[in-house]
C-alpha cells in the first residue's frame, strides 16, 4: 500500500512538472510570437491597436478608419515621415472612436485624420484577431463577447496563428501589396471587363447613412474634450456607389454640422477620382488611385504643428 501511494505521489509530481513546463514554454512562445510576428507587422490590426495603446509619438499624425483608410491614405505622401495609418479592414466607427479616445489622452498637438465612411456612425469589429493580444483593453468596445481563454498565453491564439502569419508575410514580401507606415495598398489593377462586372453588381446595391446614437454621443464628447484639430475626410467612391444611395441629403447635412465645429474640418473628396483604372472596386482605390488622392490631401491640408 505504501508503495502504491508513493507511486501515485511520484506520478502526480511528474504530471505537475510537465504542466509547469508546458505553461512556461507556452508563455515564452506566446511572448516571442507577439513580439516578433504580431507586433512586428505594421499593417495588422492587432499591431495597430497595440501601437495606439503603448506608444506616444509626439510628431505623429494618425489616420483612423476602416479598410478605406487603410487602403486609400498613403502616409508618406500626405505628410512625409509624420503620418501613420491605423486603418483596419472590416471595422467601423466603434473602433476608430476607440483609437480617437486613446489618441486624445496623449500630450500632443498634432491634428487627427479620420476617414469618414458614408455608411455613417455604425458598428463593425472586423476580425476578432485584432483584439486578442490586448483583450482586457478592447473587449468592452466590440460586439463579440470572445472566449474564456483569450487571457491564456499560447492558447488564446488558437485558430488565429495563420491570420497573423499572413499579415506578417504580406508585409515582408509585398507580392500584391505596397505597404507604407501602416497603410496597405493594392498594386494590381483590374481588367476593364472585371471592373465592369463589379459596377454591374453595384447597380442593385442599396446604400444608406446611419447614426448610432451612442456613437454620435461619444464622438461629440471627444470633439468637445480637445483643442486638437480633427479632420474628417470622405475618400473617393466610384460613381456607381451612389446609384441607390437612399439618404444622401442627410449625409451632407451631417458633414456640414461637423464642419461647423470650431476644431473640426471636413474634406469631401467622394467624387475626386473619376478614372475607373484607379479603383480596386467600387468603394476602394488601388495604389495609383490612393497616390493621386493622397497628393490632393497633401495640397489641401495644413498639417504642421
Amino acid at each position: 500500500m505504501e508503495k502504491a501511494n508513493l507511486y501515485i505521489f511520484n506520478f502526480s509530481v511528474f504530471v505537475f512538472r510537465i504542466l509547469i513546463i508546458v505553461v512556461v514554454v507556452g508563455f515564452i512562445f506566446s511572448f516571442v510570437f507577439e513580439k516578433f510576428i504580431i507586433f512586428n507587422t505594421q499593417i495588422s490590426g492587432a499591431a495597430k491597436i497595440n501601437r495606439i495603446l503603448s506608444k506616444t509619438e509626439i510628431s505623429e499624425i494618425p489616420i483612423f478608419g476602416s479598410s478605406r483608410a487603410e487602403g486609400n491614405f498613403v502616409p508618406s505622401i500626405i505628410e512625409k515621415n509624420n503620418c501613420f495609418n491605423y486603418g483596419i479592414a472590416g471595422t467601423q466607427a466603434n473602433i476608430w472612436l476607440f483609437f480617437l479616445e486613446n489618441e486624445l489622452k496623449k500630450e500632443k498637438q498634432t491634428p487627427v485624420i479620420i476617414n469618414f465612411d458614408l455608411s455613417g456612425l455604425v458598428r463593425s469589429d472586423g476580425s476578432i484577431g485584432n483584439y486578442i493580444p490586448n483583450w482586457d483593453a478592447t473587449k468592452s468596445i466590440i460586439l463579440s463577447k470572445g472566449e474564456l481563454y483569450y487571457n491564456i498565453p499560447f492558447v488564446k491564439y488558437y485558430g488565429k496563428y495563420e491570420e497573423y502569419l499572413k499579415y506578417y508575410l504580406n508585409e515582408k514580401m509585398n507580392l500584391t501589396k505596397i505597404t507604407d507606415n501602416g497603410g496597405s495598398f493594392e498594386k494590381n489593377k483590374l481588367t476593364e471587363i472585371k471592373f465592369k462586372e463589379l459596377v454591374s453588381r453595384r447597380k442593385d446595391a442599396i446604400s444608406r447613412f446611419s447614426l448610432d446614437e451612442q456613437l454620435e454621443f461619444d464622438l461629440n464628447k471627444m470633439i468637445n474634450s480637445t483643442s486638437r484639430k480633427i479632420i474628417f475626410v470622405v475618400s473617393p467612391y466610384h460613381k456607381s456607389f451612389f446609384n441607390k444611395f437612399k439618404n444622401i441629403d442627410i449625409v451632407n447635412d451631417y458633414l456640414k454640422s461637423l464642419n461647423d465645429r470650431v476644431n473640426v474640418e471636413v474634406v469631401d473628396l467622394r467624387n475626386y477620382i473619376i478614372d475607373d483604372s484607379m479603383f480596386m472596386n467600387t468603394t476602394h482605390l488601388n495604389y495609383e488611385g490612393a497616390k493621386k488622392f493622397s497628393e490632393k490631401l497633401n495640397e489641401l491640408l495644413t498639417l504642421g504643428v
